[in-house]
């Protein structure tokens, strides 16, 4: 794949967009980035890995047969050794996602791989970006990182790992992090 183009319609969703995010986020587990960046105006602690009939517990032990949540798959890169930087808005879900993946990584020793941004919602300053980015793929398009965004709203994507185009989504969103 160099460049995918996803839409899911809010009134025929289907599980193309979470299929393929679970299969980038495998392909860091197996083959750890040097960074990853998450940004979102909105994110919470959605179900990132369905792990149901524990076929991914030979990633990480502490994963039982239940979906892995967004912070565990985060804390499981962390401790694989990815750098990590994250921006969302200033909202309780958003606090609360940030408050378990900054728990881990102290708890962990993985800390210092963390980097947290809050971003204003207001008006003249809010930013609207939504992207993650790894060191060799890029999803970016309408979705927030919540359960609706990532399960059932209807969404644009586009996943790339058109090694141009990744850079130059990740050279845009620095400035997030500044």
């Amino acid at each position: 794949m160099s460049t995918r183009l996803i839409h899911r319609s809010a009134a025929s969703p289907s599980r193309d967009l979470t299929e393929c995010l679970e299969g980038l986020f495998l392909s860091e587990l197996l083959n750890p980035g040097k960074r990853l960046l998450v940004v979102s105006p909105w994110m919470s602690d959605f179900p990132a890995l369905d792990n149901r009939g524990g076929k991914f517990t030979s990633l990480n032990a502490a994963w039982t047969a239940t979906f892995v949540t967004f912070s565990g798959l985060l804390r499981a890169m962390l401790q694989h050794g990815t750098s990590i930087r994250l921006a969302c808005g200033p909202g309780d879900r958003e606090a609360e996602l940030l408050a378990r993946v900054e728990q881990a990584a102290s708890l962990d020793g993985t800390a210092a791989r963390l980097s947290l941004t809050r971003l204003p919602r207001e008006h003249r300053l809010f930013s609207h970006e939504k992207a993650m980015i790894g060191d060799t793929w890029a999803v970016y398009g309408s979705m927030n990182l919540t359960y609706s965004g990532v399960t059932m709203n209807g969404e644009l994507i586009t996943v790339t790992t058109d090694a141009a185009r990744v850079a130059a989504v990740a050279t845009e969103l620095l400035e997030l992090f500044k």
